[in-house]
């Protein structure tokens, strides 16, 4: 069971993945932008980070621009409607990036991908 930080400013899809990681063992922490992610990544320790990119409070660039700073080896995956972004979100430190909508199913496979090997970069 990994543990996994969901930033994501839509509440539904931050249930819903949240839903989909429970139900495959996982444990889920949920922030609602990267201000409050960041906080979170302090106080959980996660094994994963999973940010949107377009947030109101702190957007997903600068969060992951942050997460780079202090956690270098930590994967995140970059989520957005916005094939551009992800490809930012990429160079500038995600280890991997899916365009939404993304099915469930690929979802679980990347996150169970950059758990096993975070190094590894696939865009969806």
């Amino acid at each position: 069971m990994a543990c996994v930080l969901l930033i994501e400013d839509d509440t539904d899809l931050r249930f819903s993945l949240a839903g989909i990681l429970q139900h495959a063992g996982h444990q889920a922490f949920e922030a609602s932008d990267g201000k409050r992610g960041l906080a979170l990544v302090d106080e959980k320790h996660p094994d994963l980070v999973v940010s949107d990119i377009v947030m109101a409070e702190m957007e997903g660039i600068s969060t992951i621009l942050a997460l780079r700073e202090k956690h270098m080896q930590l994967p995140i995956l970059a989520i957005s409607g916005n094939p551009f972004y992800l490809n930012n979100a990429e160079q500038l430190g995600a280890n991997a990036s899916l365009l939404k909508p993304f099915s469930s199913e690929t979802f679980l496979e990347t996150v169970n991908c950059l758990l096993r090997n975070p190094v590894v970069s696939e865009t969806a």
